[in-house]
């Protein structure tokens, strides 16, 4: 699922999910060099793996699991682009956990 950043999006406790964001537009004539994750929030309980970077280098991707049913968690992309100087940014969006 592709992001825009600042969106509120909702996930099952039970369900395991690949979230992302497309650069195209930031990025110009660049691409992402590299692209981290992190979760912040009430508890430690929603995990984030399998983190990557497209083949094109333009999107980012992570798979988000668990989460406590009620909370809701905000998770940040840092990116560095391969350009010289290399530039960094970040987006973010927020995950509210819910049953569904």
């Amino acid at each position: 699922m592709i992001l825009t950043p600042g969106q509120l999006t909702y996930k099952d406790p039970d369900a395991a999910i690949v979230y992302g964001f497309d650069w195209t537009a930031w990025l110009g004539s660049g691409a992402i060099a590299s692209s981290t994750f992190t979760v912040t929030g009430p508890d430690a309980a929603l995990t984030a793996d399998h983190d990557g970077i497209t083949t094109d280098a333009l999107q980012t991707r992570v798979r988000l699991t668990a989460g406590t049913r009620g909370r809701t968690y905000t998770i940040t992309n840092r990116i560095v682009t391969n350009e010289t100087p290399p530039q960094t940014d970040d987006r973010s969006f927020r995950l509210q956990i819910v049953e569904s």
